[in-house]
């Protein structure tokens, strides 16, 4: 039987959010509806945005209608991704920020034409304040990296892949070569494979780069 890993951040209020304009998650309850006639339980989601917790990207995120919407990746590629696992240590959420470098994905040994999943083994981070103030990051050499192996989707369990103090610029040619964007994710330590199937199920929602979405690793 397959083993099946729920890779979804959980989505609370008081979570870990990006800085304004982003806003921020604050779950309500409905308010009483006075046109039934039994009580009923709902939410309200103010300030769910595209980036909410775990979601998944196209290149329209910096490449507007130069690009696709979400919408428009047939479901059929979403389900029973190929993806080779990745594993790396020495990440901790004490102290500046750490970089994923070129030599430590090298050393890892990754394949060409298989969409990539990376563990920094900071999903168990997720509900720390400092999840995202602390993240690791990519140096450019390390994404030049990635982007010359091809993959379908890169997904990595930490949130911010930039360093904004000390810009490493390589979203550019990361969208430019149609690579889909999935994260943050969590439970990565619990993949015991270094090959698995992925599958990542965002909201249907029309003319959006990204959305929130369920993810899951199979075994």
């Amino acid at each position: 039987m397959a083993k099946i890993t729920d890779v979804t951040g959980v989505l609370y209020n008081g979570m870990w959010n990006y800085e304004p304009p982003f806003p921020k998650l604050n779950m309500q309850p409905l308010p009483e509806v006075d046109w039934v006639e039994t009580k009923v339980y709902c939410d309200i989601f103010d300030g769910l945005h595209s980036q909410s917790g775990t979601y998944l990207e196209t290149p329209a995120h910096l490449l507007g209608d130069k690009s696709y919407p979400l919408i428009d990746v047939p479901l059929e590629k979403l389900v029973d991704i190929p993806v080779q696992i990745i594993k790396l240590s020495g990440f901790d959420i004490g102290g500046e920020r750490k970089p994923v470098t070129c030599e430590m994905l090298e050393a890892a040994g990754i394949e060409s034409g298989v969409s990539i999943i990376i563990s920094c083994d900071w999903g168990k981070y997720w509900r720390d304040e400092r999840y995202l103030s602390a993240s690791p990051y990519f140096e450019k050499s390390a994404m030049d990296y990635l982007i010359s192996k091809k993959p379908f989707l890169l997904g990595t369990d930490f949130a911010r892949w930039e360093n904004l103090e000390n810009p490493q610029g390589f979203f550019p040619d990361f969208y430019a070569n149609d690579i889909l964007m999935l994260g943050p994710l969590v439970n990565l330590e619990k993949i015991e494979s270094k090959r698995a199937y992925l599958t990542a199920l965002p909201l249907n929602i029309e003319k959006t780069c990204c959305a929130p979405c369920r993810a899951f690793i199979k075994e």
